[in-house]
């Protein structure tokens, strides 16, 4: 993994952690989006299509007021195919990614309307949290500049953000991790590296089933949804070093 993709990575939680409102949290992603060309955000929940008060589920409405206003007009939500892919999908996609399967004419027609608002292109993170029904966090521009490789670590910052702006708006409190274990530390070091399984098992003389078992461990101890985000929460708790 690259050093300097940790890094600003984690210096965007550790700014989204630190902040005291939700503009503020809102306002670090916003200038992470920028450097990859990303204008537009929404983060919201994704009640069933045919419910009409779908908005009371939005966190952040970061769309242009005329898409907004289009979109809910022409009754989009229930033929989105955004968010019927993101209601069910456990890994980010692209936008584009939906023009290779098969669309309704009316799913075609929200992606056309809304490349006409210059929204040509986008990602979705799929939040999937226990005792909540899903969400999105969702990105888009006339044009993405998003290097191969990065979307763990945009998944990682998403959904950071996700429960970042839950807590402020309806749920403080505090998130409480087990302590790694020695080896957990010395396994999740080599990755911070950017060092493969494969690598990893070799340098630690083990399988690469027992590697993937401890990441496991510590995703699930740190709270994490990707090998990006427990690296940047074992930082922030000074658990491992870059």
């Amino acid at each position: 993994m690259n050093n300097a993709a940790v890094g600003e990575l984690f210096a965007a939680i550790s700014a989204i952690d630190d902040s005291t409102s939700s503009d503020r949290a809102l306002e670090v992603f916003q200038g992470v989006l920028n450097r990859y060309g990303l204008q537009r955000f929404l983060i919201t929940g994704l009640p069933v299509p045919q419910d009409s008060e779908w908005h009371r589920e939005i966190l952040h409405d970061g769309w242009a007021s005329e898409w907004f206003a289009r979109y809910e007009s022409e009754g989009h939500f229930l033929y989105d195919p955004c968010a019927a892919r993101s209601r069910l999908a456990a890994e980010p996609f692209l936008w584009h990614e939906l023009r290779a399967g098969r669309l309704t004419t009316r799913a075609s027609l929200v992606m056309d309307e809304a490349a006409e608002f210059g929204m040509k292109d986008g990602l979705c993170v799929p939040i999937h949290m226990p005792l909540s029904g899903p969400a999105v966090v969702t990105a888009a521009s006339d044009r993405m500049e998003i290097p191969p490789g990065t979307m763990p670590l945009f998944e990682a910052l998403c959904v950071h953000l996700f429960r970042k702006i839950s807590c402020l708006e309806s749920r403080p409190g505090t998130e409480e991790c087990k302590p790694l274990t020695p080896r957990e530390r010395e396994l999740l070091q080599w990755s911070a590296d950017g060092k493969s399984a494969d690598d990893i098992s070799c340098i630690l003389g083990v399988t690469t089933n027992t590697v993937e078992s401890h990441h496991r461990n510590i995703r699930e101890k740190l709270n994490a949804i990707n090998v990006a985000h427990a690296i940047v929460k074992a930082l922030r708790r000074h658990e491992i070093q870059i």
